[in-house]
C-alpha cells in the first residue's frame, strides 16, 4: 500500500466516483475498461465523452472524485446532455489513489487549466486542507467529515485506461433505472454476467445540486441500497 492509499483510508476514504451516461457503460463493459479522452479520440471505439471541453488539459486522465460525485458539475453536464438518457455513478476502487501518474486538484479540474493538480501525498493532502481558495473560499468547519475534501469539487486525475474490475458498484438513481439497465444490459446486450453490483442511491441525483453538498458537510452519508442483479422482470418505468 503507497501513502497515498494508505492516508485515504486512515480517513475512511472507500472509493473514487466517475459518472457516465448508461449508453458509454455499455462501450465500457464491451471494451473492459474506462479509457481517457486521449484514447477514445485515437481509437476504434464509438466516442462518447461527458466533458466535451476538457479545460483542464490532463487528457490521457480520467476524471474522478472522492467518494461522491460532484453534485455542481454532475448537474450541469445532465442538463446539457439529457437528450442521451439516463445516467450513472462508478464506484471505483479506492487503489487507483496510488497508481503512478495520479494527479489530485484540491479545486474543480479545469479551474487554472488544470495548473492546480499536482501528484503524491502532498496533492492528495491539500484536498483536505483547512482553506482552498477557487472561484470561491472553502473552509473545513465542525462536522466536516474527514472523508470529503475541503472543496466538493476537488478532483483525482487518474492515469487511464482503468480497468473494468475496479468498478466495485454502479450507482443509480431509482429501482426503475435499475430495471431498465437490468434489461439493457441483459436481454439486449447479453452483457449481465459483466455487469458490476447495481446500488439505488436516489440523493445523488437530487435535482438539487446543492442538496447533496448540504448533507456531506454535515458527515451523512445518503442512503444506497443493494439492487439484485437477475433476470430483469421486464419493469421499465421510473
Amino acid at each position: 500500500m503507497g501513502p497515498v492509499l494508505e492516508a485515504a483510508r486512515a480517513r475512511g476514504i472507500t472509493r473514487l466516483c466517475h459518472f457516465t451516461r448508461s449508453n458509454t457503460f455499455a462501450d465500457i463493459i464491451d471494451s473492459g475498461e474506462i479509457r481517457s479522452r486521449a484514447a477514445l479520440e485515437e481509437g476504434p471505439y464509438g466516442f462518447h465523452t461527458t466533458d466535451e471541453e476538457r479545460y483542464d488539459g490532463h487528457l490521457e486522465h480520467v476524471n474522478c472524485s472522492v467518494e461522491y460525485p460532484n453534485p455542481w458539475y454532475f448537474d450541469t453536464v445532465r442538463s446539457k446532455r439529457d437528450v442521451f438518457g439516463d445516467w450513472m455513478v462508478l464506484a471505483l476502487d479506492p487503489v487507483l489513489l496510488d497508481r503512478e501518474g495520479a494527479l489530485f486538484c484540491p479545486v474543480n479540474a479545469a479551474t487554472g487549466r488544470g495548473g492546480r493538480a499536482e501528484p503524491g501525498i502532498d496533492g492528495f493532502d491539500a484536498l483536505f486542507a483547512p482553506m482552498v481558495t477557487g472561484k470561491k473560499v472553502f473552509t473545513r468547519r465542525a462536522g466536516h467529515p474527514d472523508w470529503w475534501p475541503t472543496d466538493g469539487q476537488a478532483e483525482v486525475l487518474v492515469p487511464g485506461p482503468i480497468p473494468l474490475t475496479a468498478v466495485r458498484a454502479v450507482l443509480l438513481a431509482s429501482e426503475g433505472q435499475a430495471e431498465r439497465e437490468l434489461h439493457r444490459f441483459g436481454a439486449s446486450l447479453g452483457m449481465l454476467d459483466r455487469l458490476p453490483p447495481l446500488r439505488v442511491a436516489p440523493a445523488l441525483f437530487d435535482s438539487d445540486k446543492n442538496a447533496l453538498g448540504r448533507v456531506l458537510r454535515k458527515g451523512e452519508r445518503p442512503e444506497e441500497a443493494p439492487y439484485p442483479v437477475s433476470a430483469p422482470s421486464g419493469r421499465v418505468g421510473p
